[in-house]
């Protein structure tokens, strides 16, 4: 290889020691020096210590380093010391990400074959520019890819506020990512309250919440189990939330007889929308009296649903009345063109359909953006009940990225189901199939919202009688 690696050699006296003990050697050998035992290292791309006793010749290779092992005292080997390969961002600034000759010979970076780039070699993982030492079970974790995949562990978030390396959950099984694992309430920022409305940014993964029975919004940022409280001050019933491709949030605040949105977009002051303040106890289309969900497009025009009014609004922006999109202003009902006490909604913008959780005629409608105001009924509509055509109250929707796949909050079977378009029914992906309430990690009590992660690999359901957000593994 051409890199030559730098190396930093410890006093004598000292070994190194993994910290899952189980785990053996890179390699071993006898050789005359320590000399040729770094030599030996630097062959290997994965070894990263090295410690050499010159009583014994005895040379043994690591892939890890400090950050999954120790320099340690060893009083029955007073001639051996450990080498430590030095990495830094510099030795990867020109290689990363580039095309293979550019790491034909390097000491830091393989050929990854599906790329035909430059990438991490085995065991290490991209992170503050340079490749970093994967963790083992139990080690603290801040990034997607820290643990080793080789052993099937994943950073997962624990019921004691931290996100450590551990086996992936089972299918089904819901680890808690915001609130307590064992519905404690809190008001502080390790708890949720009635947890309602979420939304998972595609854009950076943070965690947003609405808190109903202590109303405040909440974020949580990838790997924290720690919230952070976005606005509490003047709120009575928040419900739903939506971050835009301009980092705006979007937070709606239903509040009896009235309603009002929140935005607060990147380094302003919150604003409110519309400009008139709070709607007054009208169906109009210049107000958002009884709002609920919300969504944005790209074009910054806001769909909101006004559920006490039975209806979809459309606002462009700077606009000072909606236009309606769906629903018979003031008026439920349960053909076509009606909807009664609709909640949240998704945007799939590309194939400019609005998916709608029409709760109280228990199904979800979608509609056609541009059109009549026509629904086509897609997932339910044969009336409440818990048998796999039905749905009973479903608050939340989300559509996969590829249009095929909707994941729908069925509140009052205490469930979320997965619908793909097309069929006559679904199938249970969390929580009780008969839609029995529960608080083990396979059970909820009343979700409210669901949504997916940016890879579309976690499904997040907020849990609103259990007081927390709980996340489920996808097939």
């Amino acid at each position: 290889m051409q890199d030559q690696s730098k190396t930093k050699i410890s006093a004598l006296g000292y070994q190194f020691i993994p910290i899952d003990t189980s785990r053996s050697p890179l390699f071993t050998c006898t050789t005359k020096r320590s000399l040729y035992c770094s030599a030996e290292c630097h062959k290997r791309i994965t070894c990263r210590t090295f410690d050499f006793d010159a009583d014994s010749l005895q040379c043994r290779l690591w892939e890890m380093d400090n950050t999954t092992g120790s320099i340690v005292a060893s009083p029955s080997k007073p001639r051996s010391s450990v080498g430590s390969v030095q990495f830094s961002p510099n030795n990867y600034v020109n290689i990363h990400n580039q095309s293979c000759n550019h790491c034909d010979q390097s000491r830091y970076e393989i050929c990854n074959v599906n790329s035909s780039t430059c990438q991490c070699p085995p065991f290490t993982y991209w992170n503050n520019g340079m490749c970093m030492t994967q963790l083992f079970q139990g080690q603290l974790c801040s990034h997607t890819d820290a643990c080793r995949a080789d052993l099937n562990l994943s950073c997962q978030p624990t019921c004691n506020f931290t996100y450590r390396c551990s086996a992936s959950p089972v299918i089904g099984n819901g680890v808690t990512v915001a609130g307590f694992c064992n519905g404690s309430t809190d008001d502080g920022t390790y708890g949720v309250m009635g947890p309602w409305g979420i939304y998972v940014s595609p854009f950076d993964g943070i965690l947003y919440v609405t808190n109903f029975v202590m109303p405040r919004f909440q974020s949580f940022s990838p790997f924290s189990r720690i919230g952070s409280t976005i606005l509490s001050n003047g709120l009575s019933q928040p419900e739903d939330v939506f971050v835009d491709s301009s980092h705006n949030i979007y937070m709606t605040e239903y509040t009896i007889n009235q309603g009002i949105m929140y935005i607060q977009r990147p380094g302003m002051n919150l604003t409110s929308f519309p400009s008139i303040g709070r709607s007054d106890s009208s169906c109009s289309l210049t107000g958002l009296y009884g709002i609920d969900g919300v969504t944005v497009d790209s074009f910054g025009n806001i769909y909101a649903i006004l559920s006490h009014c039975f209806m979809i609004v459309k606002w462009v922006p700077n606009s000072t009345t909606g236009i309606l999109v769906a629903g018979n202003p003031g008026y439920y009902g349960s053909d076509s063109n009606s909807l009664d006490w609709p909640r949240f909604m998704h945007l799939d913008e590309d194939r400019a359909a609005l998916y709608v959780a029409d709760t109280s005629n228990n199904r979800i409608q979608k509609f056609m953006i541009g059109s009549n105001g026509t629904g086509i009924t897609v997932a339910g509509g044969n009336g409440a009940g818990s048998n796999l055509n039905q749905l009973n109250n479903p608050s939340g929707v989300w559509m996969t990225r590829n249009g095929q796949t909707l994941y729908i909050a069925d509140t009052n079977n205490n469930r979320v189901m997965r619908w793909n378009l097309g069929d006559i029914q679904g199938s249970v992906v969390a929580g009780s199939a008969s839609g029995m309430a529960g608080s083990t990690n396979t059970l909820l009590s009343s979700p409210g919202d669901v949504a997916l992660d940016p890879t579309e690999t976690y499904l997040y359901v907020s849990d609103y009688y259990n007081n927390r957000v709980q996340r489920f593994l996808l097939q």
